[in-house]
């Protein structure tokens, strides 16, 4: 069992998971994670809960027809106040233990502790697991999702140069 807690400053909201600062609720993420939702269609499925910003969102875009969410912590989500509704949509598990009979059009994830070279793993196993639940033509994306992919890109380009 997970350690969580939520502080509040200057009306923003930071998360701690086992003493890590692993997300915040700030003017900036909020713009962040409406970019990601703005990008997202069809039957969504979102790995991680965090505080619900992303699912605002997705919920206002017309392209999106439903939203199915994978939370691993079920401290997080007693945390903060869900409604009945959302709750419904959520799926109390580890998203790399979810079966993969259902596929979604978009597939959008933010489990991994930040944007830096060091969480690259992470980020190629989400991937390789959200391509076993992506229908054809589906998209995949991903907070850090342009970081990762130009690292990626990198070492590719170093391993045809060697």
């Amino acid at each position: 069992m997970s350690k969580i807690k939520i502080l509040k400053y200057n009306n923003h909201r930071f998360m701690f998971i086992d003493d890590y600062l692993w997300m915040w609720d700030t003017p900036q993420e909020r713009e962040l994670q409406k970019q990601l939702a703005d990008k997202a269609f069809g039957d969504v499925l979102v790995a991680d809960y965090g505080f619900g910003i992303l699912i605002k969102f997705l919920t206002k875009n017309p392209k999106v027809k439903s939203i199915t969410i994978v939370e691993k912590y079920k401290e997080v989500i007693n945390k903060i106040k869900i409604s009945k509704k959302e709750m419904e949509r959520i799926i109390i598990k580890d998203f790399y233990n979810l079966p993969e009979n259902k596929k979604f059009d978009c597939i959008i994830g933010d489990i991994w502790p930040d944007i830096d070279e060091k969480f690259l793993k992470d980020y190629l196993k989400f991937k390789s697991k959200a391509k076993k639940l992506l229908k054809k033509n589906g998209k995949i994306l991903a907070w850090g999702k342009d970081f990762f992919e130009y690292l990626l890109h990198k070492k590719r380009l170093s391993n045809f140069k060697n």
